[in-house]
């Protein structure tokens, strides 16, 4: 028989999930899929997801100026690294990207925003083998973790593993899920990047949920990247009831799912 405690805190872990939500890999995946049927492109996800993590970062930032670096991968994560990265330096912090995959692997999508981002003036190099230089990341105040997404099953391959072991725990800002993280269960991989801060995106994560995963994730923020609800109910899936009207919700440390009190979630402005 459950106890009344153990019972009050699974009814409270509940309501966590509900307002900040609890997507597997497999539920973010069949998302995507139906916001793209409905019209909704990747570019323009991507463009939103990007703006969104620019936000945090630059809040993070709090007025300094510290060098930021965005180390980026071939994937989604990467586009939305690169995204955040130009509007990172539209608003006037210096920017530095580290790219971690062969150019000519790159899709439509990341050449896009990898040209953009050279039309800036940005500084990009390129790290195919995943061997970043020690005076490049220690030169970044802020290191942006934009390798590998919610698609991660098992320990991460080179060139990524070797660029996520480079990657400062004290510095490091992850988008969507530290890399080498498995989304769904919350295990990591050989190795998997120890953030500081995660900004997730379109809703919480299952494996954040679990002490594993909010031990590399660090304090997390839950972003609306205007995920329409038709998608949400093509999916056969909820939408969380909290993160809507372009939210940047960061969750309380003692919110984990499994008991707590998220009453005093911050939400973060744009900047001016």
């Amino acid at each position: 028989m459950i106890g009344a405690g153990a019972e009050a805190a699974s009814e409270a872990g509940a309501g966590a999930r509900s307002r900040y939500g609890d997507l597997t890999s497999e539920q973010q995946s069949r998302l995507d899929r139906a916001a793209t049927a409905q019209g909704v492109s990747v570019l323009q996800l991507m463009e939103i997801a990007g703006w969104q993590v620019a936000r945090w970062v630059f809040a993070a930032a709090a007025g300094r100026r510290d060098p930021v670096l965005v180390v980026a991968g071939h994937g989604n994560n990467g586009g939305d690294g690169l995204v955040a990265a130009r509007h990172l330096l539209t608003w006037g912090l210096p920017v530095r990207i580290a790219l971690v995959a062969e150019p000519e692997r790159l899709g439509e999508l990341l050449t896009l925003h990898l040209g953009a981002l050279r039309a800036l003036g940005a500084t990009v190099t390129e790290h195919p083998d995943g061997d970043l230089p020690p005076e490049l990341v220690g030169a970044a105040g802020t290191v942006i973790d934009a390798l590998l997404g919610t698609g991660v099953r098992g320990d991460p391959r080179p060139p990524q593993a070797r660029a996520i072991a480079l990657l400062p725990a004290g510095r490091t800002l992850a988008i969507d899920v530290p890399s080498g993280l498995d989304a769904t269960t919350g295990t990591p991989g050989t190795p998997t990047v120890r953030a500081l801060r995660t900004c997730t995106l379109t809703a919480m994560k299952a494996g954040l949920w679990t002490p594993e995963g909010r031990g590399h994730a660090g304090e997390i923020t839950v972003a609306d990247i205007g995920m329409p609800t038709t998608a949400w109910a093509a999916a056969g899936l909820v939408p969380p009831t909290l993160v809507s009207g372009g939210e940047l919700l960061t969750i309380p440390a003692d919110t984990d799912g499994a008991g707590g009190s998220d009453a005093a979630a911050t939400r973060i402005s744009p900047p001016a």
